[in-house]
């Protein structure tokens, strides 16, 4: 692990162990990160056609919970003794796994760990200088554009809103908790906390007009299990109605294989436009969802938006680059302890509700407003706005890059 890795893995792996959850590592061949798992559980597809196979290669495997078409199967207790869940699956594979390409999805997996990109952003948050204001700004809406309602799969809405947050007015989710009040009187900000608000805050900007509401899907400090997020995406669909859902988070799978359990989304949600953040790893390796084929995803330019941020993954998967450098926006008033080096352990008081921050994860609401806009201005349905918007990246497409979406005109040294 580099000690970037390293720092916030650890946070994540002891929140969920408080929760008793038991989380590993999973390495490639040179050493590198390759996946984060569930220790002792698999997911199974398909599970009237893959579970009574699955059970008689690993004898004593139990399922312990079925749901969404998918079953998830414990191997804590195999009759053959103790397998990893690397180990279980490569035993498993000969029988079920045959000639799937990358991006397909296999009959049994690991339940990966979903998490904001790199275990967290590009950088932690950062008190910007001088007056704190949005940027890029809040654009004016046209005088008859509808609203949009956008659905955020993120960390939860710090509440109350700060008076100050203007240009989140409306703007309704589950709450994002904060920590204890500190001597000085400032709350503590918990590691990832803010980060749903900063996404709202980005994609209310684009789209003043639009109806948006944050979910805390990543309540186990800014990650979330394969076998529960899909249930809780569903569940915000259910109670918002969204037309356009951001995620600004994903995981790394397994052969580069589909996640389980987002099979059969697209089928089930035909008329939803789904945008999500490439990740931050400068790699070309697919991060999921993003790379899904129904999915937009969504890369970093840097600051003069006329090249890739230095963090922002990349390849022929990444549809569509937007800002994700430079990027200021909501978050709270309290102290934030750095927890990667070479700032850690500083802290930071934020006297204003204001960040300047990076990643993919603000490149990808960028475009899930641009889409809102251009609906609630055009009349056209998500997938006719998106297609267009990615029609005028093709348009503006940068050499070296790709596609872009540019939000203000490029700046040239």
């Amino acid at each position: 692990m580099d000690a970037v890795f390293d720092a916030h893995y650890r946070i994540i792996q002891d929140s969920f162990a408080q929760a008793g959850v038991w989380l590993d590592v999973a390495y490639t061949p040179n050493g590198d990160v390759d996946y984060i798992y569930e220790q002792g559980r698999l997911l199974v597809a398909e599970p009237d056609a893959n579970l009574r196979p699955l059970t008689e290669i690993l004898r004593g495997a139990r399922v312990i919970e079925q749901t969404a078409g998918m079953a998830i199967v414990s191997i804590d207790d195999l009759q053959d003794g103790y397998l990893s869940v690397p180990d279980a699956l490569a035993l498993v594979d000969s029988h079920f796994h045959t000639n799937i390409p990358p991006g397909g999805t296999p009959g049994v997996s690991p339940n990966h760990l979903f998490h904001v990109e790199r275990l967290c952003s590009a950088i932690e948050p950062e008190v910007p200088s001088g007056h704190p204001r949005p940027w890029p700004p809040p654009r004016e809406p046209a005088t008859d554009e509808r609203p949009v309602r956008i659905g955020l799969v993120d960390t939860g809405l710090i509440k109350p809103l700060d008076p100050m947050l203007t240009w989140l007015s409306g703007v309704d989710g589950e709450t994002d908790p904060l920590g204890p009040v500190l001597p000085g009187d400032l709350r503590l900000i918990p590691p990832f906390a803010g980060h749903g608000t900063f996404v709202a805050g980005v994609a209310r900007c684009m789209a003043p007009q639009s109806e948006i509401f944050v979910g805390n899907e990543l309540d186990t400090s800014g990650a979330q299990l394969e076998s529960k997020i899909v249930q809780k995406i569903e569940q915000l669909i259910a109670d918002f109605h969204p037309a356009i859902i951001n995620v600004s988070s994903g995981a790394y799978t397994r052969n580069d294989w589909a996640p389980i359990a987002f099979e059969g989304f697209a089928e089930r949600h035909p008329d939803l436009t789904v945008v999500a953040a490439a990740g931050n790893d400068s790699l070309d390796r697919p991060l999921f969802p993003a790379a899904l084929e129904y999915v937009i995803s969504v890369g970093a330019l840097g600051p003069d938006q006329m090249h890739t941020a230095w963090f922002s993954n990349y390849g022929r998967w990444v549809d569509v680059y937007a800002l994700g450098e430079g990027v200021i926006n909501a978050f709270t008033v309290g102290q934030y302890r750095y927890h990667e080096p070479p700032k850690q352990p500083a802290r930071q008081n934020f006297l204003n509700p204001i960040a300047l921050w990076a990643g993919t994860s603000f490149s990808a609401p960028m475009v899930t407003g641009m889409i809102a806009s251009r609906m609630g201005r055009s009349g056209e349905s998500s997938k006719e706005a998106a297609q267009a918007l990615l029609s005028e990246a093709e348009r503006n497409s940068i050499d070296g890059v790709g596609p872009a979406l540019l939000i203000t005109p490029p700046t040239h040294a």
